[in-house]
């Protein structure tokens, strides 16, 4: 969180209008609201009539912001309706689809589960209990979600490894492109991309998060929440579990490639796949207990699960690539590297389980 003042909520009337509309009376001119980092303008603070809020005001494309706000919508009615007693995420207050507006009530003294990775704070107990809460989402009922288009997950993209829509090339960085083309120059990497979505599509539909990361766990008071529903849809388990998986692996990997802190010169080639070997062992009881975790809550016949799993976990090392790329003049060598672990997820994803701990726990 960052402190800073209201200029920028003042910008946005809409914002104000929701909030009184609603009764919950407005931030404006009061002394605690705090803008936070993101893609999207967000706001945190106490309301004149003294409700904590969490505000979210949508950037892109207006369809594609008022689809991402149904879905947060129909989430929220769905877990309010009964459905699960244990799963908890910050109650939805207020929408407005055409404002694009997002009202929460505040978990207050709360830390992301990525914060608590940065602070070596992640302890196999509470990798079991991120694992139980994404079971609890997955036991919601599918068949209350009604399907939106317009919320479907971007990426992997069939249709940008074939090529990319001017728009795209356009706005994409010189490493952005270098990126691209070599996820679309790797005949190799394309059928194996294919092959996971063509799995997807056949896989038992759950309610899925389908943008699920270590950021949108909140932890506060031992108890676990989850955010960002914006692409609440019906989906495939092996998404959100392989987005988790990804996400412990690329900043394990990250931690150990970077414990050298400055060293004088870049390591080798040798050094940095020692370094990145030494990544995976460290995470991988932290994996296995989250695995654990889900499969304890949500216990399944999917024979193929664990498998897609470690396919979507080698994904999101591509995908931080292509993300790490948007600011980036060139490709680096580390990304490059860690992003070559992901393709061989992806291309044998069956030899990994082991590797990943994809496995049950010793007892």
């Amino acid at each position: 969180m960052t402190d800073g003042t209201t200029d920028t909520l003042n910008e946005y009337s809409e914002v104000q209008d929701l909030l009184t509309r609603t009764g919950f009376g407005s931030l404006a001119g009061q002394a605690n609201v705090r803008k936070l980092p993101g893609r999207n303008h967000n706001w945190i603070g106490t309301t004149g009539t003294g409700e904590r809020v969490f505000v979210k005001r949508l950037e892109g494309p207006a369809e594609a912001s008022a689809a991402r706000i149904r879905q947060c919508v129909t989430f929220d009615r769905i877990l309010r309706s009964g459905a699960s007693a244990e799963l908890l995420s910050p109650r939805l207050l207020a929408a407005d689809t055409e404002a694009r507006v997002l009202v929460f009530a505040c978990v207050d003294e709360a830390r992301s589960a990525a914060q608590a990775v940065r602070e070596d704070r992640l302890t196999s107990d509470l990798a079991y209990s991120l694992g139980h809460t994404v079971g609890l989402l997955h036991n919601l009922p599918v068949e209350e979600i009604v399907h939106d288009e317009g919320a479907s997950p971007l990426l992997p993209s069939e249709e940008l490894l074939e090529a990319l829509p001017i728009s795209l090339f356009e706005t994409s960085s010189a490493a952005e492109l270098q990126a691209w083309s070599l996820l679309q120059n790797d005949v190799t990497l394309g059928q194996a991309l294919r092959r996971l979505l063509d799995r997807e599509r056949l896989a038992d539909r759950v309610a899925a998060h389908c943008d699920l990361r270590l950021d949108q766990f909140l932890i506060a008071d031992g108890a676990v929440y989850l955010t960002d529903f914006e692409e609440f849809q019906a989906g495939d388990a092996a998404r959100d579990l392989g987005g988790v998986v990804g996400d412990l692996l690329h900043r394990a990997l990250l931690d150990a490639a970077t414990s050298d802190g400055a060293a004088p010169e870049p390591p080798s080639h040798a050094r940095m796949l020692a370094q990145l070997t030494d990544g995976i062992g460290s995470v991988r009881p932290r994996i296995t207990a989250f695995w654990n975790g889900y499969r304890d809550t949500r216990p399944t016949g999917d024979s193929h699960l664990a498998e897609r799993v470690a396919a979507f976990a080698g994904w999101h090392l591509l995908d931080r690539l292509l993300a790490g790329a948007r600011t980036a003049p060139r490709l680096a060598a580390l990304p490059r590297a860690m992003a070559g672990i992901g393709r061989k997820a992806l291309l044998t994803p069956g030899a990994f389980l082991v590797t990943l701990g994809l496995t049950e726990a010793p007892a």
